[in-house]
């Protein structure tokens, strides 16, 4: 089992790090960009703002129930360096806090909405003005220094619209092949008839993030290790008569003490609100599998626990899961597909004469529990055949689909695919637990 406690400390250089630069690949987004011949990428939903600059605009979050008002713009060419376009507002009082992130140009604006011209102004003074009656705090320095920094640039536009167009023309972005996110950056660009094609940027974003940055891979193994902690101090809870609900609090809680933040919890198959009445009985199998996250980049961690002797055939179906893994952990390397990666396990199985319903299903993790370019299926998600890449992490699901055998069986890690295979990003301990 991996270690139940986890450091307070040691985070402060990774928060330094994302305060600075975005944690996106850069030299992994050029290439993308080229292989599907864009000229850059805007964005405006959160979590693809926080990839490219480090900052997590919350007052565009869907849970806050703002459209965008903050954009991040990226440029195959100008040194790939990204740009911000938020309010003169917001970045006083929420982008400055992180201090100088690098060379990010910023792009202000003083009201929301689009008339469709690209107006400048000129900085309120009033705007959060020093009364000078005591000193100003550390927090009031920090602010006003970096927001003097951007305003110095004389890039303080009149409304949102003009702000985000005008940042497209300085960086080169207004004509040729861009993007984009939001139905907002569409319509800015249509409004003013932009000479130049647009198109859907998720799946492009996905092949990004596919191929972690060495700051990715850092989030990742700490967002791993806080989530495997926190599954094993659920496992530790599991006992005769446990209640299905408090298990899932309690990983919940076990995932907030160490810096994480709960995502869900499955237990024993079941994913949507538990049933008071759902408890652990005495010779039950039954899997915990907890996905939480560090900073947007997600855990994935699953064990099968036996509440004393379980039945002969779900002990068959983990140690098939268990075995199924180990064989596939053994083959993971650049190249390899999907598709390859579930025959390994079926292989296995086979040779050991297993005839079981575990499956093995590989999915990439990284700023979502499924961080994988998909299949274009008319807008429907399917699933590609990918081939891995080095500096991927790589989750294969490892679960019995049989009923009537006594409970149930999955089994789950994170593994960093290296130059020549794979190392887990967590500590691994036992895939089968007793208690």
């Amino acid at each position: 089992m991996a270690d139940t406690t986890f450091p307070p400390h040691g985070d402060d250089a990774l928060l330094a790090r994302l305060a600075t630069n975005g944690p996106m690949n850069l030299d992994r987004a050029r290439e993308v960009m080229e292989r599907f011949g864009l000229d850059g990428i805007v964005v405006g939903d959160p979590l693809n703002v926080f990839h490219m600059t480090g900052y997590w605009p919350q007052i565009g979050s869907t849970r806050v129930g703002h459209p965008p008002t903050t954009f991040a713009i990226l440029s195959r060419h100008a040194g790939m360096k990204p740009a911000v376009v938020t309010s003169h507002f917001i970045y006083y009082y929420s982008f400055a806090d992180g201090g100088s992130r690098g060379d990010i140009r910023s792009y202000l604006f003083e009201g929301a909405g689009d008339p469709g011209d690209e107006a400048r102004t000129s900085a309120n003074p009033a705007f959060f003005a020093d009364r000078g009656i005591v000193p100003m705090t550390s927090v009031e320095v920090r602010r006003r220094a970096e927001t003097d920094r951007s305003l110095a640039a004389d890039n303080l536009f009149e409304q949102s619209g003009g702000a985000l167009a005008g940042a497209l023309r300085d960086l080169g972005l207004w004509q040729g092949a861009l993007a984009y996110d939001h139905e907002v950056i569409r319509s800015v660009c249509e409004t003013r008839e932009r000479p130049g094609t647009l198109v859907p940027a998720d799946n492009i974003l996905r092949w990004i993030r596919l191929v972690k940055s060495p700051l990715e891979v850092e989030l990742m193994k700490r967002g791993a290790s806080a989530n495997a902690a926190a599954v094993d101090a659920v496992v530790a809870a599991v006992r005769e008569g446990a209640n299905y609900r408090e298990l899932r609090r309690t990983f919940e809680v076990e995932a907030a003490k160490r810096g994480n933040r709960a995502v869900f919890m499955t237990i024993d198959r079941v994913s949507s609100p538990l049933p008071e009445s759902d408890v652990v009985t005495r010779g039950q199998s039954l899997f915990l599998d907890g996905v939480s996250h560090f900073n947007n980049y997600h855990g994935d961690y699953a064990r099968t626990i036996f509440v004393g002797e379980p039945t002969a055939e779900v002990r068959r179906e983990a140690d098939a899961a268990t075995r199924g893994w180990e064989a596939i952990r053994e083959q993971l390397r650049p190249g390899l597909a999907f598709s390859e990666i579930s025959r390994i396990g079926r292989d296995a199985l086979g040779k050991a004469g297993a005839g079981s319903a575990v499956t093995f299903g590989p999915h990439s993790v990284g700023l979502m529990h499924t961080d994988e370019p998909a299949a274009e299926m008319g807008g429907f998600y399917g699933k590609q055949d990918l081939r891995l890449e080095e500096n991927m992490v790589l989750s294969v699901d490892c679960p019995s689909l049989a009923t009537g055998i006594g409970g149930s069986v999955h089994i789950e890690d994170l593994v960093l695919i290296t130059r020549d295979g794979a190392v887990p990003i967590h500590p691994i301990g036992d895939h089968v637990i007793t208690i």
